[in-house]
């Protein structure tokens, strides 16, 4: 397969005990229809089949790559990814969720105009079967930096997700952003934040991409965490927020309805 040399989008996939999962995910990343990308599959300490499975796609797709994380956890397998990372986007992608084949288009489009500094696309949950439980998608349209932080918060918003968006690996590298290994829960919304605050527009397209496989080894489901320590995690994302000159809107930090709905649990 010939590919560019340097891609146009780095696809970070963490994986951890993903066997069940992980053919399925990588099968829906190869069938893109945007086909400049390099995917980054790091290793998260499993003690099942998932490498076994990896491995196949690495032999005969060179535009895959097997990392292996020393330091567990996914934020650090994420952070990982990301000084491998060569190309001029970035997004993410859970080992136990698959996309649709226009995922990349999608995002890619998104970001076509030179002042936009980050893509969404919509995102259904579904079961293991394919059931639809509920899908989430903001209009399509375009937002400052402003909005788009208020509208992370907002549950028919962009959300404060990180595999739903496509981001500019320039302010990612400029402003040293990575994800928060020493949060359980929240690093994606952290993340999130911190790139917005170095942005000028975000760009929203509607169209369902990506599909989020709830089952009981979900990250929704295994994430405990104290009030405590999410109200941490929240107060150090107002202090981002209003650090960088951004309003303090009292709607970004409704946190007990953050907490009660465990990021979106409830679903």
């Amino acid at each position: 397969m010939t590919v560019n040399l340097k891609a146009d989008v780095s696809i970070i996939i963490p994986a951890h005990n993903a066997e069940p999962f992980i053919t399925k995910c990588l099968q829906s990343v190869q069938h893109q229809s945007f086909r400049n990308f390099q995917v980054l599959v790091v290793e998260n300490g499993s003690t099942d089949h998932t490498v076994k499975n990896i491995l196949p796609f690495v032999s005969k797709d060179k535009r895959i790559r097997l990392l292996r994380n020393l330091d567990l956890g996914v934020s650090n397998a994420r952070n990982l990814a990301l000084k491998e990372a060569d190309s001029k986007f970035v997004t993410f992608v859970d080992a136990d969720d698959c996309i649709s084949v226009n995922h990349i288009q999608t995002l890619i489009d998104s970001v076509r105009d030179s002042e936009t500094d980050m893509g969404v696309t919509g995102f259904s949950y579904e079961t293991e079967s394919g059931k639809v439980l509920k899908e989430i998608s903001a209009p399509n349209t375009k937002m400052s930096a402003d909005e788009a932080i208020r509208s992370s918060y907002d549950f028919t918003g962009i959300q404060g997700l990180v595999f739903n968006k496509i981001f500019k690996k320039s302010i990612i590298n400029e402003y040293d952003i990575r994800f928060d290994p020493s949060i359980p829960k929240y690093e994606d919304h952290k993340f999130v934040v911190e790139y917005l605050v170095h942005c000028q527009q975000v760009a929203c397209k509607s169209e369902i991409t990506y599909h989020y496989i709830k089952h009981p080894g979900s990250s929704l489901f295994t994430a405990k965490t104290s009030l405590i320590q999410d109200l941490d995690v929240f107060l150090s994302i107002r202090k981002l927020i209003v650090n960088h000159g951004f309003k303090d809107f009292k709607e970004y930090h409704k946190l007990q309805e953050q907490v009660s709905h465990s990021d979106q649990a409830e679903v």
